[in-house]
């Protein structure tokens, strides 16, 4: 009976700060959404079939299910990359996403794709780099296919991208 009053009481000591550990474990959201955006654009041509493109764009996100942290957020984002024959695999930006509380979400992309006149797709993963407010400390990934559309504008970018967004918070 001692051993067995002795092996209970291990066990909980031991499952008292494990079992907490577990249950503090942050839940990591998914969220699918669609973005749609406005961009300008500065090109620099560079030899015969390569250029370089840099941007500044604005957006909004809405969920699909019109709920969740990220419904109705605007974001704001500036990034480049070389096209060479249509195509390239070096894009990088860095962006911050103004959600409608107020917080902000700091993050970093990469993409690749192709452009074509009149259009183009693009396949991307942005990382999360933190945040403000509740939001401080977010851990997360957005992957996403942008598809550009025809200008309304000469001169401008108009675009939507499909993704889904996991995140954590802390």
């Amino acid at each position: 009976m001692k051993r067995f009053l002795w092996l209970a009481i291990v066990s909980f000591v031991l499952l008292m700060p494990f079992g907490m550990q577990v249950q503090a474990q942050p839940k990591e959201v998914t969220e699918v959404v669609t973005s749609t955006a406005y961009a300008t654009s500065k090109v620099l041509p560079l030899d015969e079939g390569r250029l370089r493109l840099n941007y500044d764009a604005i957006a909004i996100i809405l969920s699909d299910t019109g709920s969740g942290l990220f419904h109705g957020a605007t974001y704001r984002v500036l990034g480049g990359f070389t096209v060479e024959k249509g195509k390239y695999d070096d894009e990088r930006a860095w962006g911050v996403i103004n959600l409608q509380n107020g917080d902000k979400v700091f993050w970093t992309g990469t993409a690749t794709g192709e452009m074509e006149p009149g259009g183009g797709e693009t396949k991307g993963i942005i990382t999360f780099t933190g945040g403000t407010g509740k939001c401080a400390g977010i851990k997360g990934i957005h992957t996403f296919t942008r598809y550009l559309l025809p200008p309304a504008l000469e001169g401008t970018t108009q675009l939507y991208q499909k993704g889904t967004i996991k995140y954590t918070l802390p």
